[in-house]
């Protein structure tokens, strides 16, 4: 609900938890849908509440090997050969919509700015979610000697995790304390608001593959990806001044849907060094 906020053209957006089946089917059919589009890519789930939400039309993905395509009356190829965002523009030009424009977003102006007075901020988001989320982030003594390279004299790093990151958030920022170098925790208390507001002054933001890396990639941050096992083609940021990193040699960069570990390296964020990411940085802040 907190990324719906800041998509431009929504007249309502409807918050319905899809665990509760019934209340979920219920709630989809009082809304009387002429068309629902399903953007999703491998859920069964959604595409069963497509089939069932009494829509007129409906219109979602054909994902090799997750038996989903038969819920929608137009079925789409989702492909593991090109970005995501291509999947999604393909969808629609099935539907006669053709679209080029880039990804954005629209944020609302807010009073007060998240650490207004500080005059360098350096954003790091160091925690990945989804399945064995662990081999998609990077070693965090890697990360202290990124800052160690980044840091002015008035430099802050703030650093954004999930409240469920807190933990291992402050255990990080004893870390930073440790090597000489200023940094504070962000959650932003109003979904990704402030965020939004803290990216756009952030000299620049470094981040694993999530949705934090998007974020600020699509708002314009200089925004460098540390990708790993997702591959840059895929999944890395669409932005003007956006680069992703990439693991050296064979084997990574192997993810589609999130969850093809199994038989796959476990290594591919450590091969990736700091003076790698350093390069990255550098082109961006260009």
């Amino acid at each position: 609900m907190a990324a719906a906020e800041l998509i431009p053209g929504a007249n309502r957006r409807v918050l319905i938890d899809l665990t509760k089946i019934g209340d979920t089917i219920r709630r989809m059919r009082a809304e009387r849908l002429d068309v629902l589009l399903d953007f999703s890519s491998w859920q069964r789930l959604t595409a069963f509440y497509s089939l069932m939400t009494g829509a007129r039309f409906t219109a979602g993905f054909c994902t090799a090997g997750q038996h989903r395509g038969r819920g929608y009356d137009l079925s789409v190829l989702h492909r593991n050969d090109q970005h995501e965002v291509e999947n999604f523009r393909g969808l629609l030009r099935e539907l006669g919509i053709p679209s080029g424009i880039e990804p954005r977003v629209i944020v609302p102006e807010i009073a007060v700015q998240p650490l207004g007075r500080v005059q360098d901020v350096v954003v790091f988001h160091l925690w990945a979610s989804g399945a064995r989320s662990w081999l998609r982030e990077w070693p965090e003594d890697r990360w202290v000697e990124l800052a160690n390279r980044l840091s002015k004299q008035d430099t802050v790093f703030v650093i954004t995790g999930a409240p469920a990151d807190m933990e291992r958030t402050e255990l990080f920022l004893k870390r930073m304390v440790a090597a000489n170098l200023q940094a504070v925790a962000f959650a932003g208390a109003d979904g990704f608001v402030s965020l939004s507001h803290l990216l756009r002054r952030a000299r620049v933001v470094v981040s694993v593959n999530t949705g934090v890396m998007h974020l600020a990639a699509i708002l314009g941050a200089p925004t460098v990806s540390i990708n790993g096992p997702n591959r840059n083609e895929r999944w890395g940021p669409v932005g003007r001044k956006a680069v992703g990193v990439e693991t050296p040699g064979e084997g990574c960069g192997y993810l589609h849907l999130g969850f093809e570990f199994d038989g796959n390296p476990t290594d591919c964020m450590e091969r990736i060094s700091v003076e790698m990411v350093m390069d990255a940085v550098n082109k961006v802040m260009l």
